[in-house]
């Protein structure tokens, strides 16, 4: 189990114990608890709960630390009941926050998924959606601040990009956008990241546009995707689900949404792992109530659902992309 499924499952659990979170990343948390207090905790997650000396480090930082992993151990349990730390462990599920047992059950293990090796090249993958989506050549100057990395660090993945981009007098260009837009799909992972599940009766056009206006609102600058993004570039079929980024962790419960399991959510909100997403967001000029992620990071999701007509779908908006409307 990845440390993302780890944290994605916590949050469900967090939210079946009453405990709001109202703000955060990836790395630290705002908790609202039932009596309404608030508590700021620093946030270790890993599969493998700390070993006795990782345990004793921890608790020397003097840092209100969350500790999530997989199951418990005798030293962390002892800990989180003498309120030295907050535990979240996922088999069995079970919710410790000030030195209180606030939910207890037990709850199966996901299957084990295959874990990435090596350095996650996201500047590399942002390079690419930028020069496919590019209208006209870029300097080296222009794709750094496009995609939000150094120079030196594009003069490095171009060296590797080959393939796909040549350079003439007036800057980098690619020189097949369909074999950029294929290998895409092939080898982006997606943004990864860790995900909160929500319900809502409403329509998901109209869950986009509260779920976007909610996040924005308080900073956490949301960023549509799946069917509901590709409705926008490409409309061909009527979305059935909403995927929100965000650049922190949002409670969506006073947007009039009610937290879900991952089987019956309508809205999927990530707090991604890729940095990128919201620079290669700015190349994008449809014309659009609601702010989208990129439409290849757009496809990619829709591909990845599991919908009987998701190809179709993506094939649409494949189409668009290539033809320059969804830009």
């Amino acid at each position: 189990m990845e440390q993302h499924t780890v944290l994605s499952q916590a949050m469900l659990l967090l939210h079946q114990a009453e405990v709001r979170i109202s703000g955060g990343n990836l790395d630290a948390l705002s908790l609202t608890l039932p009596d309404r207090s608030t508590q700021e905790v620093k946030v270790w997650i890993a599969d493998t709960p700390p070993t006795p000396s990782k345990l004793v480090a921890i608790l020397e930082r003097k840092v209100r630390t969350l500790i999530v992993t997989s199951h418990p151990t005798r030293a962390l349990s002892q800990a989180a009941s003498q309120d030295r730390i907050d535990l979240i462990t996922v088999d069995p599920a079970s919710v410790m926050i000030g030195g209180v047992q606030r939910l207890q059950l037990r709850q199966e293990r996901d299957a084990p998924t295959e874990k990435t090796r090596g350095r996650t090249p996201w500047g590399r993958w942002a390079l690419l959606r930028a020069l496919a989506l590019a209208d006209g050549p870029w300097t080296q100057h222009g794709l750094a601040v496009a995609v939000g990395i150094s120079q030196p660090a594009v003069n490095k993945h171009l060296k590797l990009l080959t393939p796909f981009v040549d350079r003439d007098e007036s800057g980098w260009k690619a020189h097949d956008v369909s074999a950029i837009v294929s290998w895409l799909t092939r080898n982006y992972p997606g943004p990864r990241g860790v995900s909160s599940y929500w319900y809502s009766l409403k329509s998901p056009t109209e869950q986009a546009e509260k779920a976007a206006a909610f996040a924005k609102e308080i900073g956490a600058a949301p960023l549509i995707s799946g069917d509901a993004a590709a409705d926008i570039y490409a409309p061909w079929r009527l979305p059935d689900s909403v995927l929100v980024y965000l650049r922190e962790a949002v409670d969506f419960t006073d947007a009039g949404f009610s937290p879900a399991s991952k089987e019956e959510a309508t809205l999927i909100t990530t707090v991604p792992e890729d940095p990128t997403l919201w620079a290669t967001a700015l190349l994008v000029h449809m014309s659009a109530n609601i702010p989208l992620a990129d439409p290849i990071v757009t496809l990619r999701d829709v591909l990845a659902d599991d919908a009987v007509d998701s190809d179709e779908a993506a094939e649409h908006l494949r189409e668009a992309i290539l033809a320059g409307t969804a830009r």
